[in-house]
């Protein structure tokens, strides 16, 4: 039951084509069929390899040192040992992971290349909340993050110098292991919703546990919630200290602090748009799983190369998608009133991370094409005319590595309605390609003259909270940012409006 809980956990916050439950591999010297579990859940999007090992082991009877001792190896050291065994394998075997015990059926996702790829370790240990809310009766019962605890000191010694409910580096000299409990689990799982977001997070914390810069932290959710509204100077969430040289621990009420604020609720009624984003990537992963993308004349459809396009789109923060989830709103109701409509979404040459666009066009099914072909013939049609303007936003924009494209009806036409998605990369173009592409664009009727530019203006936290909050609390506001923080917001905001 608890397997499939993570499984359905990570299904909703990273979407299926990218989270596979219960994997094995061929442990056979030839042939197959010697299935042996790999790991609970595995999470492969980008340069990112999450594995998930979980364990749900019951609070046994004894003094306290001794049964936290005897907790913890079986919770956290056996599950740890059988997720480094996974990234063992991943590494030296990846052509011999399977979907199935018989090993039938192989993993359908490129993993990325060695030198590029970070791999995150998770262990999920269930059974010690209730013991933990006895032992601190103003915990919420989440284990406390303590640095200074390494390797088998969680587990050896005499009883009287375990720390119980204290969890620190399980494996110093690898890849770091991020011990998630049951209280913590689904609050990490839903406030870092994104593939993007949560392995973010992930990596910034490994740096700051083994920094030396966090003493004690009560809590996974409260480590958390500190992360959340503070930015480095690049304008990325972080953990920035107000000392860059000190040292600090994080309180039990930080969480609950932070979803209280009008900040924290603004930001999550801002972010609802956000999911239309979500619902895209989902109808994409479905058509190519199910098998029913359509692929232009000349195209092969190829799981691995088009989950290419979809994975950038699932690559993107919950913020970013707060963006897109706007512009294509906005979209699909201007393109209920003309027959085509286009809108990109581009960086400019000189901003961060500016090397995806997005597009979104729209063109109506009407009357006539009934006898030009039917409903078919208009969708083939449909994704030449995105194939086109990818190319031409490509041409135009030399700064940009790859662009994404949907396609697709506007709705409320009462015939139904299709998603397709187009996949393009940079090149280099020659003379005689960029006028072959400047032709299609005439010929097509598409990316004629300038198009007209207007910047976004959201802000992750907006303004209104942020100012209503400095009037109630003064110089630091309920959710831990200090006018510095603040000041760090605004200067990112204006960045990203540029």
């Amino acid at each position: 039951m608890s397997e499939r809980y993570l499984a359905k956990l990570a299904e909703k916050s990273f979407l299926n084509l990218w989270s596979y439950p219960s994997l094995f591999r061929d442990q056979k010297e030839s042939g197959r069929g010697d299935g042996k579990e790999l790991c609970d859940l595995l999470v492969v999007c980008g340069r990112h390899i999450v594995i998930f090992s979980e364990k749900t082991i019951a609070w046994p009877n004894g003094e306290l040192g001794l049964a936290w001792s005897r907790w913890v190896k079986r919770a956290v050291r056996d599950s740890a040992k059988q997720a480094q065994g996974a990234e063992r394998w991943i590494t030296e075997h990846p052509d011999r992971i399977f979907l199935d015990r018989d090993c039938t059926v192989p993993f359908p996702i490129n993993f990325p290349p060695t030198e590029d790829r970070v791999i995150h370790r998770v262990v999920v240990a269930k059974g010690a909340a209730q013991e933990c809310r006895k032992h601190f009766p103003d915990s919420s019962g989440s284990l406390i993050i303590k640095p200074t605890i390494k390797a088998d000191a969680h587990w050896l010694g005499k009883p009287c110098e375990i720390e119980p409910f204290a969890i620190g580096d399980l494996d110093p000299s690898g890849s770091f292991v991020h011990v998630i409990d049951d209280i913590a689990l689904d609050i990490v799982m839903s406030e870092l919703d994104t593939v993007r977001d949560f392995t973010d997070y992930l990596e910034k914390k490994v740096a700051f546990i083994r920094s030396g810069r966090l003493l004690q932290a009560y809590g996974e959710e409260n480590l958390l919630a500190y992360y959340a509204v503070r930015i480095n100077d690049d304008g990325d969430h972080d953990f920035v200290l107000d000392d860059e040289h000190g040292q600090i621990e994080i309180d039990r009420s930080r969480y609950n602090r932070f979803v209280g604020d009008p900040q924290y609720i603004a930001k999550k009624r801002a972010d609802r748009i956000s999911y239309l984003w979500d619902t895209l990537i989902e109808k994409f992963t479905t058509h190519m799983l199910d098998g029913t993308s359509i692929t232009p004349a000349g195209h092969d459809f190829d799981l691995r190369k088009n989950e290419l396009g979809v994975r950038y789109m699932a690559l993107q923060r919950r913020f970013a998608r707060r963006m897109y989830g706007e512009a294509v709103r906005g979209a699909l109701e201007k393109g209920k009133m003309v027959n085509i409509f286009f809108r990109a979404m581009i960086s400019t040459a000189e901003a961060r991370e500016n090397e995806t666009g997005f597009f979104i066009f729209t063109i109506k099914y009407l009357d006539w094409m009934e006898k030009k072909g039917g409903y078919e013939q208009y969708r083939l049609k449909r994704s030449e005319f995105a194939i086109v303007y990818a190319q031409g936003l490509l041409e135009r924009n030399p700064h940009l590595e790859r662009v994404i494209g949907i396609s697709c009806e506007p709705p409320g036409q009462g015939r139904g309605s299709s998603e397709d998605l187009v996949y393009a990369e940079q090149t280099e173009w020659t003379d005689e390609s960029r006028r072959a592409i400047k032709l299609d664009c005439k010929t097509y009727g598409v990316l004629q003259g300038s198009l007209k530019e207007t910047p976004w203006n959201g802000q992750e936290y907006p303004d209104v909270e942020t100012v209503m909050i400095e009037r109630k609390a003064g110089p630091t506001s309920n959710m831990g940012m200090n006018r510095k923080q603040q000041r760090a917001l605004m200067a990112k905001a204006r960045r990203e409006k540029q």
